[in-house]
């Protein structure tokens, strides 16, 4: 049975597996967030190596000293130095930030997807009931989690009416990069988690049908 869907948090005082899934999913925003940054700082570092062998197979083929006597006739001697001075001590710092981006958010990947893995083993091994069980196919919803659960994929397996509306914010954050952070990091924590709860015979998981949106 489909529970309705409710609020965004679950209501202030909630313990036990509602507040450990809500915590799950509040990780994996800060882990896609973080990941996006490593992309981009990966992005940059391979860039400006691109960018670095095209300079230096241009400054093969083309003289220094005729380059500066042709700047000089037209008086830009003095600026295209200050110029060069300038970018090279901008792509500099660039090069050294996008490094240090890159490590920090490595490092900041591993010890989030730790405190993910502490977090779902409390749910896991939770003796409590579940509030509102759900029973599903373990490997679809798994993989349409991870591959596809940016437009709801692993909610289409579940049936819930939440599908429609992860798809439609997926499509919106192809733009709108805030929404396609959400639908990802929310689909990540759900699918990571049931990686960890053992199938039956028939490979169904039983799960929280947890109905807030964080």
């Amino acid at each position: 049975m489909e529970t309705k869907e409710k609020g965004i948090f679950p209501p202030k005082g909630t313990d036990g597996r509602y507040k450990d899934i809500m915590i799950l999913h509040i990780q994996g925003l800060v882990l896609v967030l973080v990941l996006i940054i490593a992309l981009a700082s990966s992005f940059s570092i391979l860039g400006r190596a691109i960018i670095s062998m095209f300079m230096d197979s241009l400054g093969n083929s083309v003289n220094p000293e005729d380059l500066s006597t042709v700047l000089d006739i037209y008086g830009l001697g003095g600026m295209a130095e200050t110029g060069l001075k300038i970018f090279s001590a901008v792509t500099g710092a660039l090069g050294v930030l996008s490094y240090v981006a890159a490590f920090v958010s490595l490092a900041a990947t591993i010890f989030i997807i730790f405190h993910m893995k502490q977090r779902i083993s409390e749910i896991v091994d939770d003796p409590a009931p579940y509030d509102n069980p759900i029973r599903v196919k373990k490997a679809p919803f798994v993989w349409l989690g991870f591959l596809l659960g940016a437009y709801g994929g692993h909610l289409f397996v579940l049936k819930k009416k939440k599908a429609w509306i992860f798809l439609l914010l997926g499509i919106l954050g192809m733009e709108l990069i805030p929404l396609f952070l959400y639908t990802s990091g929310i689909s990540f924590a759900d699918a990571f988690m049931a990686c960890f709860i053992e199938k039956d015979e028939e490979g169904c998981i039983e799960m929280e049908d947890y109905p807030y949106w964080i």
